[in-house]
């Protein structure tokens, strides 16, 4: 054998079943993290001069974020399905969280 050995690419799939809830938190925590990027670059165009609508977004992109953990700490419970779809779920939801507090303290 050669010190020249190449390795074949092989793609490998996984068969992993994902959580329900795992997905459903996915579905609510992805929008939720578009609306609060869309928000913030908004808020750094316009200074800081932003419409009374951008909070009404917010509002709703806080409750998504809220049901996204929600939704991701109850697909732990399900013992069947892999684990990163509902590690990603989970971490998703809490950086929606964490956006969400960061942008209300820098805010005030």
């Amino acid at each position: 054998m050669s010190i020249f050995h190449r390795r074949k690419k092989t793609y490998r799939f996984s068969d992993e079943v994902m959580s329900k809830d795992a997905i459903i938190s996915l579905v609510f925590g992805i929008p939720a993290f578009v609306c609060e990027i869309g928000s913030g670059i908004y808020s750094i165009i316009k200074r800081g001069e932003i419409v009374e609508q951008i909070g009404a977004i917010l509002l709703a992109s806080g409750i998504m974020a809220l049901t996204a953990f929600i939704f991701s700490l109850i697909s732990f419970g399900d013992t069947e399905c892999g684990i990163m779809g509902k590690r990603g779920a989970f971490i998703l939801s809490i950086v929606d969280i964490a956006l969400l507090v960061l942008m209300y303290f820098m805010g005030s």
